[in-house]
C-alpha cells in the first residue's frame, strides 16, 4: 500500500511540473518570441491604447477568454494584444510605429495559441448540424474571423451553435466591470 501511495504522489508531482513547464513556455512555446509580429515588451505600451470585446458562444453558452492571455510573467513580458480578467476586453497597447497597423481577432488568437477559422475556434470545432456565426458590432460578419480588424470598442461575438443568442450579446462598455478594466479611454 505505500508504495501505491507514493507511486500517486509520484505521477502528480511529475504532472505538476510539466504543467508548469507548458506554462511557463507562453504562446506556442515562443519563450516571448514575436506571435504574429507582435512583440512582448516589458511593460506596457500606451502610445497605441485602446480596447475591444471579443465574446465567444459554444451552443448558446458563454466561453471565457482566459485571463493574462499574452502576459508571460516568467518572461516580464506583455504581447501587445492581451488581456487582464476573463471579461472579453482584449488590451491592444503597442508603440508608436504600431499606430496605423490593422490588429485583428487572428493575431489575438495566434497569441493566445488557438486556431481560429470558419471550421474552429479554440478548442470547439464547428461539426455536423453546427454552424458559426459572427458579429461585428452587432451586424453579421461572413468573411475570414481570423481577419476582423479591432479598432476601439469594436465588440465581436463568434458563436457556433445551435442555439443561437438572438440579437448577439452585445458588450457595455460603461458598465463597473467595463471601467475598472479599460477605464475610459478607449
Amino acid at each position: 500500500m505505500p508504495l501505491t501511495v507514493g507511486g500517486v504522489f509520484t505521477v502528480i508531482f511529475v504532472a505538476l511540473i510539466v504543467a508548469y513547464y507548458i506554462a511557463s513556455r507562453g504562446p506556442g512555446g515562443v519563450n516571448g518570441q514575436p506571435v504574429a509580429n507582435i512583440k512582448c515588451d516589458s511593460g506596457e505600451q500606451l502610445a497605441v491604447h485602446y480596447h475591444a470585446h471579443l465574446t465567444i458562444m459554444y451552443r448558446g453558452t458563454p466561453v471565457s477568454i482566459p485571463a493574462n492571455t499574452g502576459i508571460l510573467s516568467n518572461q516580464n513580458c506583455f504581447y501587445w494584444m492581451h488581456t487582464h480578467t476573463t471579461s472579453g476586453i482584449i488590451h491592444i497597447e503597442a508603440p508608436k510605429d504600431s499606430a496605423n497597423r490593422g490588429f485583428t481577432v487572428g493575431d489575438f488568437f495566434q497569441i493566445w495559441n488557438q486556431p481560429l477559422s470558419k471550421q474552429k475556434v479554440a478548442t470547439f470545432t464547428v461539426g455536423r448540424g453546427d454552424q458559426l456565426k459572427m458579429w461585428v458590432d452587432g451586424k453579421p460578419y461572413t468573411g475570414d474571423p481570423a481577419k476582423i480588424v479591432l479598432k476601439s470598442h469594436t465588440q465581436v461575438v463568434i458563436e457556433i451553435g445551435p442555439p443561437f443568442t438572438d440579437p448577439p450579446p452585445t458588450f457595455d462598455w460603461t458598465s463597473s466591470d467595463a471601467t475598472s478594466e479599460a477605464g475610459t479611454s478607449g
